[in-house]
């Protein structure tokens, strides 16, 4: 009978867990903001002064806004690239495409230490093994993947290193 390793099989567990577990989030959050808006409606319904009601609705939008960004920020990928799509203009109120733009052109980098991680894994050594440089700060971040400069061992040349952001 096969062995299993206790690390090996949490990481195969926690690898298969991981889809529901972003899954979880996406809709415990989804209901918070969903709630929050109806939570809203109920209290602006109060307020007759039409001018208030439509600065107070507002300010809902970019509480919801920001909700929404950090969602799509922390869930990454699939949820960033909704959020992209949602960010444009004749989709979502205002404030959520001023807040949600940004997505476009600046998504969240990974951080240096996961890349670092995520690099050993894929390509068997380390970082200061294989680079004579890697920058830390990448050149630019999408919803799948971000790129930062390198040059090899032994090489004068600058290249570019693609690096998938975990859990995509």
């Amino acid at each position: 009978m096969p062995s299993l390793d206790l690390k090996e099989f949490q990481e195969k567990f926690a690898t298969h867990l991981r889809p529901w577990q972003r899954s979880f989030q996406f809709w415990v959050r989804a209901a918070d903001i969903y709630s929050g808006y109806k939570v809203f409606q109920l209290r602006v319904s109060f307020v007759k002064d039409v001018q208030r009601q439509e600065a107070m609705w507002e300010r809902q939008h970019e509480l919801a806004a920001e909700k929404i960004y950090a969602m799509c920020s922390d869930l990454g990928g699939f949820f960033l690239k909704v959020a992209q799509v949602i960010g444009k203009p004749d989709l979502a109120p205002a404030a959520w495409v001023r807040r949600l733009v940004t997505l476009c052109d600046h998504a969240p980098a990974t951080p240096p230490d996961v890349i670092r991680l995520v690099l050993e894994k894929e390509l068997g050594r380390s970082v200061d093994e294989l680079f004579e440089r890697f920058d830390t700060d990448p050149l630019g971040s999408a919803s799948i993947a971000q790129v930062h400069r390198a040059r090899l061992k032994g090489d004068k040349s600058d290249i570019v290193v693609k690096v998938q952001h975990p859990g995509v």
